[in-house]
């Protein structure tokens, strides 16, 4: 390589690093990822779970394995993101991804499967805490909504295609292809992720100056963490049983079980960047929050009535829509909290244990509840949670001073 060359080529790293759209980019594809492979359980389980001596609650214990694993390292690697830098732990994320979504491929034991899954959990801890600080960090304030909603949109999009390609590899291609290719994708994103210029953020003392509970914080931080949980919860139930809900109500296919997840995803795929967008510029909160939340519950209500697949399927895209509204102003909120604290890792590792809480309450609830009461009743029991909480949303934000 020339020296002209080389410059060139400096220069283009230089130019990467300071884009906002391109960290932007690096941000969406990891998150895509993430949830990518996340979702490729999703339509496989009812299918595959019994050839194991699996049967619905140990699924739900499966899946809840993974929250708990955010749960204890999201804060950890947020605190490590803001001591090493954010690419390291991404980069390390991803191969811990792949790996775990090839273990999935050669397991024969439900071990296996927990092992896979606290693997999986553990990545998505490094990941989405470095990489939506790296986002907050070169963020201007006034838009973080809208990027933060950008960012979340790689969620729908990942599960859009983490069941359709699940179910159409299982169908077509048998269980070990459905983890194998999709575990090479990753480790190229990872590849990628390394090769990709990150330039730091973090100003000099920051490290010492970082506080996990700020002065003034203990109110809205319950409140963030009370809607982030009743959010995430929600997906957290949906997750695992609603497949086997189809599947007995409707007897529907891995296949159908994955469009109908699709349906979900590409509502809030779409739905995310416009609620960012509309905090950004009008505030809100109250109404985006709480009524994201009450909505919510009556669109579950809505699901549980319908008397056919497709009418679901409707019920299930207002409920995308809902839960986007209620959770995107999170994201700007809480990069507030801490801003002044220099530590937006600390910001998301809290983020996403408040996620993790809820995503690890709803498979284990709906285990603790299957042997008591038939999965309507479970999904109905959700539904008026979510309705209380977006009602007392209504009323307690504004005494928060939110926008």
């Amino acid at each position: 390589m020339t020296t002209r060359e080389s410059q060139r080529f400096h220069t283009l790293r230089e130019r990467i690093a300071a884009s906002p759209d391109a960290i932007l980019v690096l941000v969406v594809l990891v998150i895509f990822m993430d949830m990518m492979i996340y979702g490729l359980l999703i339509p496989v389980f009812p299918e595959y779970a019994p050839r194991l001596g699996v049967d619905e609650s140990v699924l739900g214990v499966v899946f809840g394995v993974y929250a708990a694993m955010l749960f204890l390292f999201s804060i950890p690697m947020g605190l490590l993101s803001d001591r090493v830098g954010r690419r390291p732990l991404i980069v390390v994320g991803m191969f811990l991804l792949a790996g775990a979504t090839a273990l999935f491929g050669f397991s024969t034991t439900v071990t296996h499967l927990f092992v896979a899954r606290m693997v999986q959990g553990v990545s998505a801890a490094a990941t989405w805490s470095a990489g939506l600080a790296l986002l907050a960090d070169i963020t201007d304030p006034s838009r973080l909504g809208e990027r933060m909603g950008i960012a979340l949109s790689a969620v729908g999009l990942g599960t859009v295609l983490g069941p359709v390609v699940g179910g159409l590899l299982f169908e077509y291609l048998g269980y070990v292809a459905t983890f194998l290719i999709p575990a090479a994708v990753v480790a190229t994103v990872g590849l990628l992720a390394l090769a990709v210029p990150v330039r730091s953020c973090r100003r000099e003392g920051d490290r010492e100056r970082a506080e996990m509970l700020p002065r003034g914080a203990l109110l809205p931080l319950a409140a963030c963490a009370a809607t982030t949980v009743a959010v995430s919860g929600t997906y957290g139930v949906l997750d695992p049983y609603l497949p086997v809900y189809l599947h007995v109500a409707f007897s529907a296919s891995p296949a159908t079980i994955g469009l109908v997840f699709a349906v979900l995803a590409i509502a809030a795929a779409i739905a995310q960047p416009m609620a960012g967008r509309i905090y950004d510029r009008y505030g809100g909160s109250r109404y985006l929050i709480g009524g994201g939340l009450l909505l919510s519950g009556a669109a579950i209500f809505a699901a549980m009535q319908a008397p056919t697949l497709p009418l679901v399927a409707a019920a299930i895209l207002a409920l995308g829509v809902t839960l986007s509204s209620a959770l995107v102003p999170m994201m700007p909120i809480m990069a507030g909290i801490y801003r002044d604290q220099g530590s937006q890792g600390v910001a998301y590792g809290m983020y996403n244990t408040f996620f993790s809480i809820g995503l690890a309450l709803g498979p284990f609830v709906g285990a603790a509840l299957l042997g008591h009461c038939p999965l309507p009743a479970i999904f109905l029991l959700q539904a008026a949670v979510l309705g209380v909480m977006g009602v007392l949303g209504c009323l307690l934000i504004g005494r928060l001073g939110w926008r």
